[in-house]
């Protein structure tokens, strides 16, 4: 714990400690962690605590997460109602902060078959997705997110294919729970978080997609859920002062991303009014100035720019052109003048 300590919240006691921990006879491990589970309870009442030159609160979060991976594949968890405790604290996080390698209390939670809350999962998610995006590329979040641990993390743990807190996303999971499975299927084909056009093997498996379900169900089905994608959150979320943006105003980090992928789905569909018009007014939407002087998704407004140069449409070309006169964000329009300039326009056909 000595060690724990000294090395900071996003090292505590090290893998080569914690691999020497672990190969101690589980005897000598059940033991152990059931000393730090009475430290954990009473650390106030421990004068030895004052050795540590830490806070008790830093002190009982490296207790937790030692015993916690000492008491891996035990059977036996005196701290489980105390690591349940402490990731439920993130259901109501926008991302997940560098505080003592929190995620690996829920990699705990799931090598012993319990699942974390939905809502806990998404703050994960928020954490990973939202990395790479302007405002969080710098700070302790995008350190989280790049955590190799993090992401393995996040291939093991099931979830639903949406983050729920966002009227569109809700309604698609509902509708997509109705329709059936390949329509889940279409909700996980998400834009890659680095792509600023579909590849062609990307639209490929759009394509497929679009085929089995059918291409008058998905162009009646899309649009209805990017009308929805401006409502109110139906689960606010707790803002962060190192957060420059209004985190109930923007979209949902890992949601957006899905966002994007059905802006380019549409674009494979034949095209039309309503094809044309619900881009555009996914474009608008995402340009929305809600936090500050910031737009709310510029990445969601320039797959739906990009989306609109797809459809090689004579129309799109037009509306186009019209957001070129409007829009200010600088992003976008550039992906505007390199969509009226044929960039994107012939990929893929």
């Amino acid at each position: 714990m000595r060690a724990a300590c000294a090395n900071g919240s996003m090292t505590g006691v090290g893998v080569e400690n914690m691999d020497l921990l672990r190969a101690l006879p589980d005897g000598e491990r059940a033991e152990l962690v059931a000393l730090w589970a009475e430290w954990h309870a009473h650390v106030e009442d421990d004068w030895t605590a004052e050795e540590f030159r830490r806070d008790l609160d830093y002190l009982r979060a490296e207790l937790l997460l030692a015993a916690s991976g000492v008491a891996r594949g035990l059977g036996v968890d005196p701290m489980a109602a105390e690591r349940g405790a402490q990731l439920a604290l993130l259901g109501d996080q926008y991302v997940v902060g560098s505080s003592h390698r929190i995620w690996e209390l829920a990699d705990a939670e799931l090598s012993a078959g319990r699942i974390p809350d939905p809502a806990v999962l998404a703050a994960f998610r928020r954490t990973t997705a939202a990395a790479p995006l302007p405002g969080l590329r710098r700070t302790h979040f995008a350190a989280v997110a790049a955590e190799p641990a993090v992401r393995a993390l996040m291939q093991r743990w099931p979830g639903p294919v949406l983050n729920s807190g966002e009227p569109w996303a809700e309604q698609a999971l509902e509708e997509a729970a109705v329709l059936g499975e390949p329509w889940l299927r279409l909700l996980a084909h998400s834009a890659p978080a680095t792509a600023s056009a579909p590849s062609a093997t990307w639209r490929r498996t759009a394509v497929a997609l679009i085929g089995e379900i059918g291409p008058d169900a998905v162009r009646a089905a899309v649009p209805r859920w990017f009308a929805s994608a401006a409502l109110a959150r139906t689960a606010p979320l707790a803002g962060h002062p190192h957060l420059p943006f209004d985190v109930n105003t923007c979209f949902d980090a890992y949601n957006s991303h899905v966002l994007r992928g059905l802006a380019w789905t549409l674009s494979l569909l034949p095209t039309g009014p309503d094809v044309v018009d619900s881009l555009v007014g996914l474009v608008e939407m995402s340009l929305e100035e809600w936090s500050g002087d910031a737009p709310r998704a510029p990445h969601v407004a320039e797959a739906g720019i990009v989306a609109l140069a797809l459809t090689g449409d004579s129309t799109a070309r037009a509306e186009l052109e019209t957001l070129r006169g409007r829009v200010s964000h600088k992003g976008s329009l550039l992906r505007i003048d390199k969509a009226l300039g044929g960039t994107w326009s012939l990929v893929g056909r």
